[in-house]
């Protein structure tokens, strides 16, 4: 009896502090910058092929997006900070520029330091300086010179250094998605990672298919239209209440993506996913007679939590984004 009601109690305190914060980010986020709202790359997009929005890349705008980001993400909800951070490296751009009367005062040359800070905002998210480059280049820049690739990408490494020596993490990795994996590839297993990259596509179209018709049904809805704070205490609330009750849901896709990679060594001996039988260790890590031992009932139950993980991920992942 005791441990359904702690179980209840955690629940309650579990959902309670998810909607805290994210009403705590939506009333911010209404009130002080109402700009702030979404990832900012599409409205990015368009300041750098020529529109002016006036306040889009303020200082206002900066400070209650960076809490806002911060509130977002800690309300457990299925998004990252990958788009917010281009918007954010935009802003900081916006604003030092003004320090320069050369280009703070001249659209076209202020449009060279946007086009330098989405690459910065895009090489400290994922860590990966040609990435915010390319994608800079690509997807948000309409004019880009020679002169501005370059200075796009000494402004992106920088950032990536800033970014390792700062160590926000305290894993000393710059990476979003790094895994310490010593085994050995072998070329059988490209078939599987064929199907899984087949996989990943299917699942990504739906998603996109499942999205655009939520989107339009959200823009035509009278309900949802005129008052979009009732999508997100209910996105909310159903994320946070089935969270808890999986712990691979509780985890963010950077940390949990480690962890399965990660080999089971003594320190892990309580996790479902190296509960191996006859299995020997060593002094660090588990050797390789631990992997060829039978699956125990931890692996088992891990392995259909890491299911019912992805399809809940995946449909609050679809209802989640354009919030």
């Amino acid at each position: 009896m005791m441990a359904f009601v702690q179980i209840g109690f955690g629940w309650i305190e579990s959902t309670v502090a998810g909607l805290r914060t994210i009403l705590c980010s939506r009333t911010l986020t209404v009130v002080f910058a109402p700009y702030a709202c979404g990832s900012g790359i599409p409205e990015i997009k368009c300041i750098l092929s020529g529109f002016v929005i006036r306040g889009y890349l303020g200082k206002w705008t900066f400070i209650i997006k960076s809490v806002g980001l911060i509130l977002s993400s800690a309300s457990g909800l299925s998004l990252g900070k990958e788009g917010p951070m281009v918007h954010l490296g935009c802003c900081i751009g916006n604003i030092f520029s003004y320090l320069f009367p050369k280009y703070g005062m001249n659209e076209a040359k202020k449009r060279e330091i946007l086009s330098a800070s989405a690459a910065a905002g895009v090489s400290v998210a994922f860590g990966a300086p040609i990435g915010g480059v390319l994608f800079s280049l690509e997807e948000a820049s309409y004019y880009f010179p020679l002169k501005t690739m370059w200075r796009s990408f000494f402004c992106a490494l920088i950032a990536g250094i800033i970014l390792r020596i700062v160590n926000p993490f305290g894993s000393d990795q710059t990476s979003l998605f790094h895994v310490d994996y010593m085994m050995k590839w072998t070329f059988v297993e490209l078939i599987p990672f064929a199907g899984l990259g087949l996989f990943g596509g299917i699942l990504g179209s739906m998603f996109i298919f499942g999205n655009i018709r939520w989107s339009r049904f959200r823009k035509t809805s009278k309900t949802l239209g005129g008052n979009p704070i009732y999508e997100v205490i209910v996105v909310t609330f159903l994320t946070a209440s089935i969270s808890y009750f999986n712990p691979y849901m509780r985890k963010s896709a950077s940390s949990m993506i480690k962890q399965l990679f990660d080999r089971c060594g003594p320190e892990d001996y309580m996790s479902n996913l190296c509960d191996y039988q006859n299995k020997t260790f060593s002094s660090n890590k588990v050797d390789d007679n631990y992997h060829t031992g039978v699956f125990g009932d931890g692996v088992h139950s891990a392995f259909w939590q890491l299911i019912m993980a992805l399809i809940f991920k995946f449909i609050f992942t679809i209802f989640t984004f354009g919030i």
